[in-house]
């Protein structure tokens, strides 16, 4: 698999971190968002916090979950919150995670190496509340304590996403209202 030759390359160091330059941003946030809905959600949170901290002084990374299947973005990812102050992780609470968040949250999580930080937890909720949401914020906060990081946890009811893609229940809808020709 591909992810095994990444994680091979990103397995922890002995690194010593890098001092801040006076030229890097007070705040370095890694994001990483499940799908548009989780997206929005992200990005209205750290656009309030940019408003008040100011734009120059944040530095924002941003990767759909998708493309973390990538190799080479992946690794740019990983590196990213290894070095983050602030980890945003907006998912919809499910039975199952993305497997490529669970890979890129097991390649930087011992690479972190104790430094102070924060992993907010951006959990949509389902329409009808279930046991998925205390999973999702469970494994959320273990994941924050491995990796030494304050941990932050937000849920709402996100709307239902639309698997209409291709309009076909307007159609059918539209099919439905027609009177038949040949009836």
């Amino acid at each position: 698999m591909a992810h095994s030759n990444i994680l091979e390359r990103l397995a922890p160091s002995d690194e010593v971190p890098v001092a801040l330059v006076e030229d890097e941003p007070a705040l370095n946030v890694t994001m990483v968002y499940e799908d548009p809905t989780t997206r929005e959600w992200a990005t209205e949170t750290w656009s309030r916090v940019t408003q008040m901290a100011g734009e120059e002084n944040i530095s924002v990374a941003t990767w759909s979950i998708d493309s973390l299947a990538r190799p080479e973005v992946l690794e740019e990812a990983v590196s990213s919150a290894a070095r983050a102050d602030v980890i945003v992780i907006a998912v919809s609470a499910a039975e199952r995670l993305p497997i490529d968040l669970c890979v890129w949250i097991g390649a930087w999580v011992s690479r972190r190496a104790r430094r102070a930080g924060a992993l907010v937890a951006l959990i949509g909720l389902p329409q009808k509340p279930d046991l998925q949401a205390f999973s999702t914020r469970d494994f959320m906060q273990m994941v924050a304590l491995k990796g030494g990081l304050d941990f932050f946890p937000q849920e709402r009811v996100l709307p239902v996403a639309s698997t209409d893609f291709f309009g076909l229940e307007t159609i059918k809808d539209q099919v439905d209202s027609m009177t038949p020709v040949l009836a």
